[in-house]
């Protein structure tokens, strides 16, 4: 079997998508689409160890040594931006956003004590190096990341100092909703499309080599269709 390889590098942009409770893309007139700029996604495997089976015989000779496989939990994401978008913060951070009447709509936030409830996917493009820069067809390449569903948000260190403030949060991941498919939304999707509804119940993390251009940051949220 052929498979295509590729160096990541670097990271273009990042779109955020918000979900239901269960994990689904909310489409229509109260969804909401955030691409932004970013510093860094930094991704945790958290693991559940194996059971360990050790036992000595009577004369302390080994009598079973076996452990079974580590579990794969979830992913912890820690997040730096490089800008902050007002309108990203409810469906992020669960915060309220501060509004005016005027032609634009968010200036800032206000972060509560209490549970966060947003649940969001986020996908992360990266360019790829060297020679495989471009596919055989001339196609400049991308490395597309996505995680389904993130949830469990939580704010991160934020510094206020002689230097640039980075807001961070810090969130889990849960396998996609059913309704996620090959990507959030219509003619959106960087995944292909045979084969992928049924595994996305189980898989907490994507990643494709993909010609599609991504998205461009920009300020403010857009409707997801």
């Amino acid at each position: 079997m052929s498979s295509v390889c590729a160096v990541p590098i670097k990271g273009t942009s990042m779109r955020i998508v918000q979900l239901d409770v269960c994990g689904n893309p909310v489409t229509g007139a109260s969804s909401h689409v955030i691409v932004a700029a970013f510093s860094q996604v930094a991704m945790a495997p958290q693991y559940e160890d194996g059971t360990e089976f050790f036992e000595k015989t009577a004369d302390g000779l080994i009598c079973v040594n076996q452990k079974d496989p580590p579990i794969l939990k979830r992913m912890a994401l820690t997040v730096d931006l490089c800008s902050v978008d007002p309108d990203m913060t409810p469906y992020v951070l669960s915060a309220r956003e501060l509004v005016t009447s005027g032609p634009v709509s968010g200036y800032g936030f206000g972060l509560s004590e209490g549970p966060s409830t947003a649940h969001y996917s986020m996908e992360v493009w990266q360019r790829v190096a060297g020679a495989g820069a471009c596919s055989a067809g001339g196609i400049q390449q991308y490395i597309y990341n996505a995680w389904p569903h993130c949830y469990n948000t939580q704010v991160g260190s934020y510094n206020i100092s002689n230097d640039k403030s980075t807001m961070q949060f810090i969130c889990d991941t849960a396998a996609a909703g059913p309704l996620w498919l090959d990507g959030p939304g219509t003619g959106t999707s960087y995944l292909p499309a045979t084969g992928t509804t049924s595994a996305l119940t189980t898989e907490h993390w994507l990643w494709n080599i993909t010609t599609t251009t991504p998205p461009v940051p920009s300020c403010g949220s857009a409707l997801l269709t």
